[in-house]
């Protein structure tokens, strides 16, 4: 058996991107690779829009039928997935247009700005690597600003999505 190890560039426009992501998160747990892909690769090829494109199919497409529902005691709220192994609250932090934040550190004497998504308290970079408290000097809220047009009618995902919004820093 031949392994491949130098792949060709694959083009995909952001539908069949939106697409794969559908796949992955409907997916088995070994899918869960190429959802951490997105926030650790791709995140930063994509533009403001087309990340916020791929946020919003998500939540209407892949979690409509468990988050929308008519009655009126049932308020959009998000669930993992246990077949994505965690990997889906990841991908709805870093990609949650309202969750986004600057933070900055000292690093050998000098300020260095990142930018970061807060999940479970903490202020990740990626979904291996995240700021120690300790470490923080600065941190300020940047949400993107054309977020407002994307809301999906009916849904306050800034609220119901992230866990535990600080509100502005």
């Amino acid at each position: 058996m031949k392994i491949i190890t130098d792949m060709k560039e694959v083009k995909l426009d952001i539908f069949e991107l939106g697409y794969l992501l559908d796949t992955c998160l409907r997916g088995s747990h070994l899918r869960s690779g190429t959802i951490r892909r997105f926030v650790d690769e791709w995140y930063d090829i994509l533009n403001p829009t087309e990340r916020m494109q791929l946020f919003e199919w998500t939540i209407r497409l892949t979690y409509d039928d468990r988050w929308n529902c008519n009655e009126d005691n049932n308020k959009p709220h998000f669930e993992p997935d246990s077949r994505c192994c965690g990997e889906d609250k990841m991908f709805v932090h870093r990609y949650h247009p309202y969750n986004q934040y600057k933070v900055t550190i000292k690093v050998d004497g000098k300020d260095k700005m990142f930018d970061t998504f807060l999940l479970d308290g903490s202020y990740h970079i990626n979904s291996r690597e995240y700021i120690s408290p300790e470490d923080i000097k600065d941190i300020r809220h940047n949400p993107n600003p054309d977020w407002e047009e994307f809301k999906h009618a009916g849904v306050d995902y800034d609220r119901n999505i992230i866990d535990k919004y600080p509100g502005p820093i």
